[in-house]
Order: C-alpha cells, then structure tokens, then sequence
C-alpha cells in the first residue's frame, strides 16, 4: 500500500463511505458537506493543480456514479475544484492556516458554479439558480473546515510530493 494511487482509493472510498452515511445527514439549508471536493481541493493544497485536477476528476466521477444528473457534470466540478485550489496554493508566499481555509472556500464556490453552470447548458437550467448561492455559501464554509483533516490525509497518500513541494518554497 506505499502507492500514492493506492492511497487515493482507499481516501475517495472513505470519502463516498462518509458522504452517504454520515454528512448527508446533517444539512443546512438543505445543503450537505461535499466531501468529494474537499478530497480534491486537498489534493490540489498538497500536490499542485494537475494532481487536484486529476484526483477531482476521479472524485466526480465517483459522485456522478452516485447521483442523478448528467453524467460529468460531478467531473467539472471536482476538476475545477482540484485546480483552483492548486493554483491558489501555488500563488501564495506564505501559506497560513486561514489562508488553507480561504482557499478551500474559493475553490469549492468556483466547483460548485461550475456543476451549476455546466449542469445549465447540458439541459438542466434548473441547477442555475439563486439556491446556488446558498449551496456554494455552505458547501464553502464546510469545505474550509475540512480541508485540514483531508490535507493531512493527502499528505499521508502523497508523502513524496509534499516534501519536495516544502522543498521548493
């Protein structure tokens, strides 16, 4: 099990385990943690933007297994994620704990417009609403709480990488 592939498994399905057990349970607003973007939002934290883009697709085609609507649209939305986040960790000087936060609710807003806005013109005008707000409000402020357990858990897939990451810095 040294393989970081084998890791991200392991994590992912943990990560759908706990999503339908456990966070679809509490909801505000009638709006639930999505613990598929905070794995890919953690993974971009940890690895850069391709490995946060590649483990967020993987984590949205896992979702897009689980829910009904266009198929791809969890893909976008996890890739857009996992990127953002990348980005904006790779952009920042010095990373502070309330700048992992901000940065996890940046980039689960930018994931959840876009499955709004891709679900919108794949036929779906109805997931492009006022309601998203609400939902990127709250899966934000759940993503910036959890992205710090998930980057440790990322770390620990990823050893290797985030060493040479600090390295670099």
């Amino acid at each position: 099990m040294d393989h970081p592939a084998i890791r991200y498994v392991v994590i992912i399905g943990t990560a759908a385990l706990l999503q339908y057990t456990l966070f679809s349970q509490f909801r505000i607003a009638g709006v639930s943690a999505d613990l598929f973007l905070v794995v890919a939002i953690a993974a971009g934290i940890v690895a850069g933007s391709e490995r946060g883009a590649v483990i967020g697709f993987i984590c949205g085609i896992c979702l897009d297994l689980l829910i009904v609507t266009p198929f791809g649209l969890g893909a976008i939305s996890g890739l857009a994620a996992g990127l953002v986040a990348g980005l904006l960790e790779g952009a920042t000087i010095h990373s502070a704990r309330w700048l992992t936060a901000a940065i996890a609710f940046i980039s689960s807003g930018v994931g959840v417009l876009a499955f709004a806005v891709a679900g919108a013109l794949l036929g779906r005008p109805d997931l492009l609403s006022l309601r998203v707000l609400t939902v990127m409000v709250v899966v934000g402020a759940s993503s910036a709480l959890l992205v710090f357990p998930a980057v440790r858990v990322c770390r620990w897939a990823d050893p290797e990488v985030g060493r040479m990451r600090a390295a670099v810095r």
